[in-house]
């Protein structure tokens, strides 16, 4: 036989050998994949979030591979390589049966899973733990491949996924609140009217309205130019009764004096935070009572956080004697302050 009768008899062997084997399968590629890390700092330790969707069904899965890219630093420790399937992202499921890493061989990092029957379902999970992947130096396109296994372990799909690494990852958000404070008075006047023996007078009352954002609240503060009511005319003076002891006064139809009483109106109007307290001194019981007044500014209210308007009410009351000079011109002038509390 020539040597071309045995070479062509050699071929015809050969591809009749070969073709009583069958081809090995040729892995798909995922429909989707991606790998989500939690840091992209440089030199970071991060956990991360691996996502997967199937091509191929019908064959028994029973791991997922995850391939970092070259300069990761992963921990050579498998049990460190811890799983979760909570917060995944928007329409993901957790992948069925993943747990905690079986190998990790230099890049490779291989979790158990269980059959993925589903390939219109985009699986993921979150790979945890301490320190077990660190991220290089910065740079771009850093490429990996993930992996779902049959046993043996042979592909049954896989997926290139590419991560960019960049020097810091987080932004600082900054901003100022500056302060605030408003005081605002709803009446610059108050006419006790025609003082009588028997009965005591009283204002119609001064609204004091503060706003302000201090942590702390407000303090307000008064003081009385004369710490009575003065008649020039007839130098004639109804005393302020008491002394500033946080113990109000009471007033007597028939008995000479002059208090101040303090009412909250309005505790934080539109949902301040702070709580407003009268000062005992001007903390009256009734129409007939009140405060001292003093030659120095006395706290008559404070409250202790931020308030949209807080509302004060402060009523000067009078009473006379039989004794009381007549005159129309007795007055009296209160100055009130307040400050925020920050």
């Amino acid at each position: 036989m020539s040597n071309r009768k045995h070479l062509l008899l050699a071929a015809v062997l050969f591809v009749a050998f070969f073709a009583l084997f069958p081809k090995n399968a040729q892995a798909a590629q995922l429909t989707e994949a991606y790998v989500r890390l939690d840091r992209l700092k440089a030199s970071t330790t991060t956990g991360g979030t691996v996502c997967a969707k199937l091509t191929t069904t019908g064959s028994t899965d029973t791991t997922i591979k995850v391939s970092f890219p070259s300069g990761f630093t992963v921990d050579s420790t498998a049990s460190n390589w811890t799983v979760t399937t909570t917060n995944l992202p928007a329409g993901a499921s957790a992948m069925p049966g993943i747990s905690t890493a079986s190998l990790v061989a230099s890049q490779d990092v291989t979790f158990p899973i269980t059959d993925i029957s589903s390939g219109a379902t985009l699986y993921c999970f979150n790979f945890t733990g301490t320190s077990t992947l660190t991220n290089p130096t910065a740079g771009n396109d850093k490429t990996g491949t993930i992996t779902v296994q049959a046993s043996g372990p042979t592909e049954v799909d896989s997926g290139n996924f590419a991560l960019s690494i960049i020097s810091d990852d987080q932004v600082v958000i900054t901003a100022t609140v500056p302060a605030t404070f408003s005081v605002a008075l709803g009446t610059n006047t108050q006419a006790l009217g025609t003082l009588s023996t028997g009965s005591v007078s009283s204002g119609s009352g001064v609204s004091v309205t503060i706003g302000t954002n201090a942590g702390n609240g407000w303090i307000g503060w008064v003081l009385s130019a004369n710490q009575a009511l003065d008649s020039a005319t007839t130098g004639d003076t109804i005393a302020t009764t008491g002394t500033v002891d946080d113990t109000p006064s009471s007033l007597s139809a028939g008995t000479e004096g002059y208090v101040l009483d303090a009412d909250l109106t309005t505790d934080s109007a539109t949902g301040g935070s702070g709580t407003v307290t009268i000062d005992a001194e001007y903390l009256g019981a009734d129409t007939s009572s009140g405060g001292a007044l003093s030659a120095t500014f006395t706290e008559f209210a404070t409250a202790n956080g931020p308030t949209d308007g807080d509302v004060i009410t402060l009523i000067p009351r009078a009473a006379i004697s039989g004794l009381t000079q007549a005159a129309t011109d007795y007055t009296d002038t209160l100055t009130i302050v307040a400050a925020g509390h920050f």
